[in-house]
């Protein structure tokens, strides 16, 4: 069977962790080009893991014509990529967060009406979080009440990258890391938010915020706590799901990556996962699109929804964007 011949622009972390996701899946598509502007960067990926370097998203899609292609680029410079690549029907993986807004997120989303667009939430693909979503359904938990999440370490490189360049990030950590909070309240609720008040603050001699809490309220009345920061030092990440009939925890810095407890149990229910990580399944899942086999579990319409929500938290903090 012919390989899916895949292109990837970036070269920084997350990057790198598409291209290893791809590589994994090297019996099902093929690294063929990388392009960056740090010439050395591209070329060191292209060594490690095949293709050719390029210094130029636009002219990598322009020689090599690939099958896909993951923009891993910030978002102030996704939309000429998307563009270039819906214009040759290639199929596109897109970055969190989508955009640095709502209108250009709207922008990448119809230029590729017609062509495979997913947007890369990776937590969607984490194997605790579908058990989670699986147990929600069987109405073990009974109605929904509140979920908390909190993802939070220190972030060394915040006062020096473009992360906190609110020109080119659209923000600071709200956009960058609760737009992972915000799709995971939606994927377990299955339902949209209707109001988002978000409280910002920065200890960093930086321009935009280094911390968030945002309050949250479904369509049906689940609310969540969603709170991240990049200078807290005890790095902690974890879903904690309340119902009326119990309790679940997603720790992802446990053995056990989901437990829970019901009301008639004097125990926590503990289960272990031996699943690939949650970007070599985003990969697989991509690559399974691109092939027909399934329709994107993170659509441009999910991509547009989150980014509403992310602009009705600045507006509600009075940031001007």
């Amino acid at each position: 069977m012919t390989r899916i011949r895949v292109a990837v622009i970036g070269a920084g972390g997350i990057a790198g962790a598409q291209l290893r996701a791809y590589a994994a899946q090297s019996g099902r598509c093929e690294i063929v080009g990388i392009a960056d502007v740090d010439e050395r960067a591209a070329k060191s990926r292209a060594d490690e893991f095949g293709g050719r370097a390029f210094i130029d998203g636009l002219s990598m899609i322009e020689a090599l014509r690939p099958d896909a292609v993951s923009i891993c680029t910030p978002p102030k410079f996704r939309i000429p990529f998307v563009e270039a690549a819906a214009k040759r029907g290639i199929a596109v993986l897109c970055e969190k967060p989508p955009a640095r807004t709502v209108a250009e997120t709207t922008a990448i989303v119809d230029a590729m009406r017609g062509s495979l667009l997913q947007f890369a939430f990776c937590h969607r693909f984490h194997a605790p979080l579908q058990a989670a979503q699986d147990l929600i359904r069987s109405g073990k938990l009974g109605a929904l009440v509140q979920i908390e999440n909190r993802f939070a370490f220190r972030f060394g490189r915040a006062g020096g990258s473009w992360f906190t360049d609110a020109d080119v990030a659209g923000g600071g950590i709200l956009i960058d890391t609760l737009v992972h909070s915000i799709d995971i309240f939606r994927a377990l609720t299955g339902d949209e938010i209707e109001s988002a008040r978000a409280l910002l603050s920065s200890t960093l001699p930086i321009e935009v915020e280094d911390s968030a809490s945002l309050l949250v309220r479904s369509r049906g009345g689940v609310l969540g706590t969603l709170n991240c920061s990049w200078v807290t030092p005890v790095a902690q990440a974890f879903v904690r799901i309340h119902g009326t009939e119990g309790q679940a925890l997603i720790d992802y810095n446990a053995d056990a990556g989901l437990q829970y407890k019901l009301a008639d149990e004097e125990n926590w229910t503990a289960q272990t996962f031996d699943e690939p990580d949650r970007f070599a399944r985003q990969a697989a899942h991509f690559l399974d699109c691109i092939e027909g086999k399934r329709s994107p579990l993170v659509s441009g319409e999910d991509g547009l929804a989150v980014m509403r929500v992310i602009e009705m938290a600045y507006e509600s903090a009075g940031v001007t964007r």
